[in-house]
């Protein structure tokens, strides 16, 4: 495949490059011949000696019409056993030279050894995939173990062709017994690190289930895509979290990661500029993926890629075509190796052996750098006959465009919203101070910022600029803000300075020293009237005000006893503070990985309010997982003939509203539980801690790497009368949503008609009315129904709930969760929630809370007496059973008790009837 990466190479035209042997003389040459540009002295030295052949001399001569001749005396050592190169290392060679193959000290192996040419990048992936996995040798070390140890090399690629190549059934046979000789080799090895280098090789390989390398042919170099399907937990060393799945790409001028927490994973894949550690970015934002997408059917997933050219001085049109350049390799690498569906049944992808199960499902969205890419992406997956179709990349012209719909920014708002209640602040009506990350031309900022009339925009900053409004005019600057967002491509250097009140300014990042106001310096706290724009941007992030609003890109806030290297961030050094300093009431995290998680809980301990980013922007992920949901559902009634590509296309784009509010339910209801948890942390403490340790012996959470607190500091939270934090319980929230999830999704609940239903509320109410018998065989209904189910039992009562499930097998998960659903129909519970959430701002927060509280209660005794009664039979019977008898109670309690506000009522007759089912 021709890309915009030949550009990158000015090729000499060679025509042959061959060897002659002078027996008389016992002398090699190795013959170049080409035309117009010579090969010179410079170019052909390093290439020829990472060969392993040392030049004696050099001989060029002119022929006629610009044709030339060099012949290089060279001696014969590297060569096996002193015989002449055949025409394949000689063609490989003339690649060599003109610059179409990489080179590097590996190719010696091509003359030394028994390994084929085209290997040899098999050998660089997996180096290259050993340094982004923190495998603490350098390059040139790994290279030089592998030469050293040509004879265990050469295994590694046997072993690697015996378990690929296909059409050698009986010869894969014989896997164990080359591990056996591998192993045995290098045991023999003397050097310490030259065995742990060899073992690790061994380990990466062992651990690839798939790869691409026999798919499009046997001559690999490397202008082709290598991509290695690998589950990571069989590699020694590998850093935490350890991802289930992973699909490594190696190609000349990219490279890339695609990391899966499960078989049904959805992420972004973004472009990213950190080559050394792009793994290390891509775990980082995976861990918060999975946190994240417990409100959704996958788990979570992520995926990163690099373009290895220098783009420093490309147009903007240019770099955007190497960034798409390396996108479409990566994508094409990815559907190499990933299986389809073809008339509802799996097929492997040709010439590709498998070692592990079925899997079908892979689906990618925009993220950072690849924002409008997932047309581009949908156009391959329609190329490869791909059967989730437009479906594959979320987003596009007909998906549901994030920014547009605003949901991502929608979502943090709804936690802000949450957050502000219980400081008594009603964040649509009333005014509400900010200091900010990003700005106006961003989703997550430019959406957020635009949400309410009564923002006060105190200060805000991205990349190049400073903005600062101490005193601002709420619907002026409202206007200004909604001018440039409209403005395509706007910054804050953009900013009308008239809408800015007295002593407001735009500041440039680049300037050595800024000058504040008098009214700026008073209105952000700052003594000194002169300062560097860092020093300035340290002072917003500690600004006292109602909020702190992250729509950007960067960790800026790390725990006080953490350093800037746990932060992970080098480009954001200079400005980052510690949790301590910070102001603000509030944190909303639209943007990932603002802070740190112990940053999140150092802050909470000290009284701030803040979820975590994968709670606050969650809408996303939940948008995007809902129109790819439709979109499946929709493949199947156009393969029906129910409908045309345009009339699905129309009908799509008519449910934005209705994807939105059902996405933006789910945001408040999961902040509406964590600050119910939060508020009880302290009556459920022993209940936490004995999920944490129910987590913990199913290998579900390692304490460490979620930030949970270890038994000692659990103690030491105890002599302080302190509870979790809400970070804390967000996190173990989401870890108990997922093992929930896990338990149900084989269940068979999905028979039961009550719970047919229920997978209906997952869409929008007009595919309920056309197409209900097709939600009802959707490929993925048993998920989609267990995410549902996960959701709301968990954002009903709690991750404690789930301290059930963790002590159960899955088929008493789903009698536990049919008793669940029973007693809330019985109880109707679901109409006194509404009835609470209509008393928001009617009466203080902790009321609210306390009510919930008092649901909860009766709610679980209710369902452990079913389960002691039996609940055999479908959920409608037996409500239809208890349910009178229920009404008849309240009938009877409503004579004796005195008149009341009804909610309260209904609750004591709920608590009263539990109590004595």
């Amino acid at each position: 495949m021709t890309t915009i990466f030949d550009q990158t190479i000015d090729p000499l035209s060679i025509h042959r490059t061959y060897f002659s042997l002078d027996k008389l003389q016992d002398k090699l040459h190795l013959c170049v011949e080409g035309s117009e540009q010579k090969l010179s002295l410079s170019q052909a030295i390093p290439i020829l000696e990472n060969l392993g052949l040392s030049i004696a001399q050099c001989h060029l001569s002119e022929k006629a019409e610009g044709n030339w001749h060099m012949a290089f005396e060279v001696q014969a050592s590297p060569l096996k056993e002193q015989q002449l190169p055949n025409q394949e290392i000689e063609q490989f060679l003339a690649r060599l030279l003109s610059g179409h193959t990489e080179n590097d000290i590996l190719n010696r192996l091509t003359l030394s050894s028994d390994i084929s040419i085209h290997y040899i990048p098999v050998l660089r992936a997996l180096t290259r995939y050993l340094l982004q996995i923190q495998f603490n040798f350098s390059i040139d070390t790994l290279y030089k173990c592998l030469l050293k140890n040509d004879k265990i090399t050469e295994l590694f690629i046997q072993y690697f062709k015996i378990k690929f190549m296909p059409f050698v059934e009986g010869t894969r046979n014989n896997l164990d017994g080359i591990e056996r000789v591998i192993e045995n080799h290098i045991d023999a090895i003397h050097s310490r690190d030259d065995d742990l280098i060899c073992r690790r090789y061994f380990s990466v390989l062992k651990a690839i289930t798939r790869t691409n390398f026999y798919k499009h042919g046997y001559n690999h170099d490397s202008d082709t895509a290598l991509s290695f399907k690998i589950e990571p937990r069989f590699i020694d060393g590998i850093p935490k979290p350890v991802p289930a799945y992973e699909i490594f790409i190696y190609h000349r001028f990219v490279e890339g990661v695609h990391l899966r927490g499960g078989k049904v994973a959805r992420g972004g894949i973004r472009f990213s500029d950190r080559h050394e550690d792009y793994r290390t970015e891509v775990l980082g934002l995976v861990k918060a993926q999975m946190v994240k997408n417990s409100v959704i059917v996958p788990v979570g997933a992520k995926g990163g890629f690099i373009c290895k050219v220098d783009l420093q001085g490309t147009t903007k049109e240019e770099y955007l075509n190497y960034i798409k350049a390396g996108y479409e390799i990566f994508i094409r690498s990815l559907l190499d190796i990933t299986d389809n569906r073809i008339n509802g049944q799996t097929v492997s992808p040709e010439q590709v052996i498998r070692y592990d199960d079925d899997d079908p499902y892979l689906v990618v969205a925009a993220d950072k750098g690849t924002a409008t890419f997932s047309d581009f992406a949908n156009s391959i997956a329609q190329e490869y006959n791909y059967w989730l179709g437009d479906a594959f990349a979320s987003g596009g012209q007909h998906g549901y465009d994030h920014k547009k719909m605003g949901i991502t920014a929608k979502g943090a708002w709804q936690s802000a919203k949450r957050l502000l209640i219980e400081l008594g602040k009603d964040i649509d009506n009333d005014a509400v101070s900010v200091v900010g990350i990003g700005d106006m031309s961003g989703d997550v900022f430019g959406n957020g910022m635009l949400l309410s009339p009564h923002i006060e925009l105190i200060a805000a900053f991205n990349h190049k600029h400073i903005f600062i409004d101490p005193s601002p005019d709420a619907a002026q600057s409202y206007a200004e803000r909604q001018r440039l967002f409209d403005q395509p491509y706007s910054s804050w250097s953009d900013y009308q300075t008239a809408a800015l009140s007295t002593g407001g300014g735009i500041y440039d990042r680049s300037l050595k020293q800024i000058t504040l106001s008098p009214e700026a310096a008073a209105r952000l706290h700052i003594h000194e009237r002169t300062l560097s724009p860092d020093a300035l941007i340290r002072y917003i992030l500690c600004a006292k005000v109602d909020m702190l609003w992250n729509g950007g890109i960067g960790t800026y806030v790390k725990a006080s006893d953490e350093t800037d290297m746990d932060a992970s961030d080098k480009a954001n050094d200079r400005v980052r503070i510690n949790a301590t300093e910070l102001q603000s009431s509030i944190v909303a995290e639209g943007g990932n990985l603002g802070l740190t998680q112990k940053a999140r809980v150092e802050y909470a301990l000290n009284g701030g309010l803040i979820h975590m980013d994968a709670v606050d922007n969650a809408a996303g992920v939940d948008c995007s997982d809902h129109e790819v949901n439709i979109k499946i559902l929709l493949e199947d009634v156009l393969k029906d003939g129910l409908i045309t590509r345009e009339e699905r296309n129309h009908l799509l784009a008519s449910m934005s509203a209705s994807v939105s509010s059902l996405v933006l339910n789910n945001n408040f209801r999961q902040s509406k539980m964590l600050s119910q948890s939060n508020y009880t942390a302290p009556y459920f403490f022993d209940s936490f801690v004995q999920l944490i340790n129910l987590l913990e012996r199913d290998s579900v959470l390692d304490r460490e790497l979620a930030c949970i607190p270890s038994a000692e500091q659990i103690d030491n939270r105890m002599t302080a009368q302190e509870s979790f934090t809400r970070p804390e319980l967000a996190t173990l929230l989401a870890y108990s949503k997922t093992r929930l999830f896990n338990k149900l999704v084989d269940s068979n609940l999905i028979d039961d008609r009550f719970f047919q239903n229920l997978l209906l509320k997952y869409f929008p109410q007009v595919l309920i009315e056309k197409y209900e018998g097709h939600i009802k065989n959707h490929p993925l209904r048993k998920e989609i129904l267990a995410s549902y189910l996960t959701n709301d039992i968990a954002n009903r009562m709690g991750a404690t709930f789930c301290n059930y499930a963790l002590e159960e097998d899955s088929g008493n998960i789903a009698q536990l969760v049919k008793a669940h659903m029973i007693a809330v129909e019985i109880f109707d519970v679901n109409g006194l929630y509404q009835s609470i959430d209509q008393r928001v701002y009617q009466v203080e927060s902790h009321t609210l809370l306390d009510l919930q509280l008092a649901i909860h209660y009766p709610l679980d005794k209710a369902m452990n007496w079913l389960l002691q009664q039996g609940i055999d039979g479908e959920v409608d019977q037996l409500v239809n059973h208890y349910q009178p008898i229920l009404n008849a109670l309240k009938t009877k309690l409503q004579t004796y008790l005195p008149q009341q506000d009804a909610l309260e009522f209904t609750n004591q007759v709920n608590l009263s009837v539990s109590q004595g089912v």
